[in-house]
């Protein structure tokens, strides 16, 4: 064979392989392209509803999201055939995560049309697509609403008591209603339910017993962040509430105090016989009402009537403390506080491991409880809810139906307890209430019938 077809053949073989090289390195190029985060695929989210409430003041939110971080962001306003556009951003920090503040102009504020629609347009920072990234667009529709909600008061009861409850039903005019709550103070708010009628609510309401001013409003915001406020015109019974002075005793700190501390890994630590006991009676107690709050803080609504009945946890039972007491207590000599804590429920006590009872209700916490010891915890619909302290047993389980007067629990001495007894606490959504209103039928009668009885004739219920 001569060295010319030699030459040809290996100079075809030569092109083969740089041909096959080349294919590889497309293949390869593109299954990176295919595989790599930088050419992620997917597009980005624009968290929205498909209707879009806004005013005049407030801005326009909405949240977008993407995996491989956001490149821009586009809002166009279009009406018939007039398109504005009103946000047009690029992003220098490609975060994954970005809320979008736009404000109207008033030029579609003030407009007559009532046809508007939202385009929202997000790219994202993807190499995807030839390098242009993947692209999302919403379309919404925009309803302009500068009519704040209407509202106004039903029923509620004509007094409320410093640590007491009370009653309130009102009415809210608004189609576009978001939230509506009763603020008693910043951190205080009691959501109320939806009581017969469309635009009824109704709440319980609680005067805090460590807080000496009330002023109750209603508050109502709209779809579009208007926002209205409703003073509840209700007269107050100022009430005093005890101060008591403690002795801690070596013999206390010791006994219960240690006993309570050695059964939490965070406290079990703690040397100094004083410190020990501020750590049980602050931070453990803070704490264990952090849990109490936790379980009591949901409003389980109720099927047309509530129908409740004066609790009577214990039969024949003396009260050995009182609600509402701020305790003090020293250490050796009176003038020697160690710690403060208030007492927020009633202590009672008849004959040892008697039977506790209970009112209509679920179990929604059956356990230990570090000061309360065993304690059950009943809700009893409409923001209500009761608990049973220091059982020496408990008889009923979490999610159980309890019926009328039915025997829950026995009581004891767990916990924070130095004799047998029940600490019977009330509270409504989360906040400790007097107990002795709703042990009265008198007291409930016409401080919560009569109110239901009123707003029920009024809405034609009779």
């Amino acid at each position: 064979m001569s060295r010319r077809v030699r030459g040809r053949r290996r100079g075809g073989s030569g092109k083969l392989i740089l041909w096959l090289l080349l294919l590889l390195l497309i293949a390869g190029g593109v299954f990176f392209a295919y595989k790599s985060p930088i050419f992620e695929r997917e597009k980005p989210q624009i968290l929205t509803t498909n209707t879009i409430s806004a005013n005049t003041k407030t801005p326009i939110k909405f949240t977008i999201k993407d995996n491989s971080g956001l490149k821009s962001c586009k809002v166009v306003l279009s009406s018939d055939e007039t398109k504005i556009p009103i946000y047009n951003q690029k992003f220098l920090i490609k975060s994954k995560d970005k809320t979008v503040e736009v404000k109207l102009p008033k030029e579609v504020t003030n407009s007559k049309k009532d046809n508007w629609n939202i385009i929202i347009t997000a790219t994202d920072s993807s190499l995807w697509g030839f390098f242009m990234g993947n692209k999302s667009q919403k379309i919404a529709k925009l309803i302009i609403d500068n009519t704040p909600p209407q509202i106004s008061t039903i029923a509620s009861s004509q007094n409320i008591t410093k640590g007491g409850s009370a009653i309130v039903i009102y009415k809210i005019d608004d189609k576009n209603l978001k939230d509506t709550y009763i603020e008693i103070s910043k951190n205080i708010k009691f959501k109320p339910i939806k009581y017969r009628k469309n635009g009824v609510y109704a709440s319980l309401i609680v005067w805090p017993f460590n807080q000496d001013s009330f002023n109750p409003k209603i508050v109502a915001i709209d779809k579009a962040n208007n926002k209205s406020e409703h003073s509840i015109q209700i007269s107050k019974i100022d009430r005093e509430y005890k101060v008591s002075k403690i002795k801690a005793s070596d013999r206390f700190i010791n006994g219960k105090i240690s006993q309570l501390a050695q059964q939490d890994p965070d406290y079990s630590n703690i040397s100094g016989k004083l410190d020990k006991f501020r750590a049980v009676n602050e931070k453990m107690r803070e704490k264990n009402e952090n849990l109490i709050h936790k379980y009591t803080k949901s409003v389980t609504p109720f099927n047309k009537k509530w129908d409740i009945k004066p609790f009577k946890p214990l039969k024949g039972y003396k009260r050995v403390s009182d609600f509402g007491v701020k305790r003090y207590y020293y250490y050796k000599t009176p003038d020697n506080i160690i710690s403060t804590s208030y007492h927020v429920g009633y202590d009672l006590a008849s004959v040892k491991h008697d039977n506790l009872y209970a009112n209509s209700g679920k179990v929604v916490f059956a356990g230990y409880n570090g000061i309360y010891g065993n304690m059950p915890i009943i809700d009893h619909k409409f923001g209500l809810y009761t608990l049973y302290g220091h059982c020496s047993s408990i008889l009923v389980e979490k999610n159980q139906k309890i019926q009328h007067m039915q025997t829950i629990a026995k009581t004891g001495a767990t916990g924070l307890a130095l004799g047998d007894h029940v600490h019977f606490g009330v509270l409504i959504q989360g906040v400790e209430v007097l107990p002795l209103e709703w042990m009265k039928s008198k007291w409930i009668d016409t401080h919560i019938n009569a109110i239901f009885k009123k707003a029920d004739s009024i809405l034609g219920y009779n």
